[in-house]
């Protein structure tokens, strides 16, 4: 009575009837399979032609979102060559697993079968004609299609400047003129400079022995298979340090900029710097536009006329400072032409001792002297206190007005407050000597 009473209990009884459950479902598998045949049986006929058809949907689905819908197109197309699809994508270990997996009529992948009829399954297409094959191999593993591999350094050797002459005729006539080409031919700084293409796009062998596959070979440009990391690294070799001291974290850099973008390393077409323009001017408007329309404003630094460049006050290889100035403020930039704006001075305004980019635009502007409001209305931004500062001036006070006012003749405010970047007249504290 009391073994019946603990089989009576609740709990005991609802896992009593689990158990019992779970056992009738595992016999009724390995009855089906043994004795009726009808689970997944390696040696019935077709089963080779099924699993692989089956595992060919697998490949599909495991490439879909992670290559290019060309590429997608020929992996699901029947008879695809998947050596030939993967062939400068994976490394070489992977590249002889797919092209033995090709030579077997299959592919091998990860099963989602249990036990051992998966490894049965797995082992039969890897070896189909092998009563007792060994493990099946890994996976292939697709390297990502965004950072295409390039053969290591040490896999490839120097074929020498003259085997690149003998295709690149035009680039090479080109390079002749340029100070890469003195340098590497008449004053090689190392072992490296007397590579000639070499030193830059790298070894030649792999590129040699196949022109089509580009991941052999260091190519610069936005186009290349080579990534812009690895590109700039290549000119980091030779000009690390300098001006391009900061380069690293700088604005350009973290916007993925490669040299090859502002620099042409393979031509002369600027006086100096290997520069992608005509110009320094020229090559950074090839970016900013917007610096490029004020420039042509009416009132304008002199950088359309020649007498200044952007470097003359940027570095545009990376700086201390936010939009990469020369100098620690914007102030001392611009001291460096008007240094009678520097001071010290007895009488300070403070909106020109805190930035001049308070008062003028310093690429363009509309209005005289690159201010980046008309006066008196910039003067009157700050001086709206009681009094003469505040009052509202219109069209009728101008001087062929009905009502002519001195703040709107000659220079406005500055017709008195004759000093308004600073005074060191004892009478001075209003700017007017």
């Amino acid at each position: 009575m009391r073994a019946l009473s603990f089989w009576l209990r609740p709990r005991v009884f609802r896992l009593a009837v689990v158990g019992l459950l779970l056992l009738a479902a595992t016999g009724s598998s390995i009855f089906r399979n043994t004795v009726l045949g009808t689970g997944p049986n390696p040696t019935a006929p077709g089963f080779a032609e099924k699993h692989i058809a089956a595992m060919h949907e697998a490949l599909v689905a495991i490439h879909k979102g992670k290559v290019d819908a060309a590429t997608l197109a020929q992996i699901s197309g029947a008879g695809a060559d998947l050596a030939a699809i993967h062939r400068g994508k994976v490394d070489a270990a992977a590249l002889s697993r797919i092209e033995t997996m090709d030579a077997t009529g299959g592919a091998v992948i990860e099963t989602s079968f249990e036990g051992d009829v998966g490894n049965e399954i797995a082992n039969y297409l890897s070896h189909p004609e092998n009563d007792t094959p060994s493990r099946p191999p890994e996976p292939v593993r697709v390297a990502d299609s965004t950072a295409p591999i390039v053969t290591p350094a040490d896999t490839r050797t120097y074929v020498g400047q003259k085997a690149c002459e003998t295709c690149h005729q035009q680039e090479t006539a080109n390079w002749a003129h340029t100070i890469h080409a003195a340098a590497f031919t008449f004053n090689p700084r190392g072992s490296t400079e007397t590579k000639g293409c070499e030193a830059c796009h790298g070894p030649g062998s792999a590129h040699v022995a196949n022109p089509s596959d580009f991941t052999t070979i260091i190519s610069f440009s936005h186009k290349s298979l080579t990534p812009v990391p690895q590109q700039n690294a290549q000119c980091m070799t030779c000009h690390q340090g300098g001006a391009r001291i900061f380069w690293h974290g700088s604005i350009h850099e973290n916007n993925n900029l490669a040299c090859s973008d502002c620099h042409n390393p393979m031509s002369n077409f600027a006086a100096h710097g290997l520069t992608a323009r005509e110009s320094i001017n020229e090559t950074c408007f090839s970016c900013h536009k917007v610096q490029r329309a004020q420039f042509n404003m009416r009132s304008h630094m002199p950088l359309p006329e020649g007498k200044i460049t952007c470097v003359d006050c940027h570095s545009p290889h990376g700086s201390t400072t936010d939009p990469l100035l020369k100098a620690s403020s914007v102030n001392d930039v611009c001291y460096g032409c008007h240094a009678d704006k520097r001071g010290p001075f007895l009488f300070e305004h403070a909106p020109v001792r805190e930035n001049c980019l308070n008062c003028h635009n310093p690429h363009g502007s509309n209005f005289e002297s690159l201010l980046t409001a008309p006066r008196p209305m910039l003067c009157q931004s700050c001086h709206a206190q009681a009094g003469h500062p505040a009052q509202l001036l219109t069209r009728g006070n101008l001087a062929s007005g009905p009502m002519p006012d001195p703040r709107l003749l000659a220079t406005s405010c500055q017709t008195c407050h004759v000093n308004i970047h600073g005074s060191n007249d004892p009478s001075g504290s209003r700017f007017e000597r």
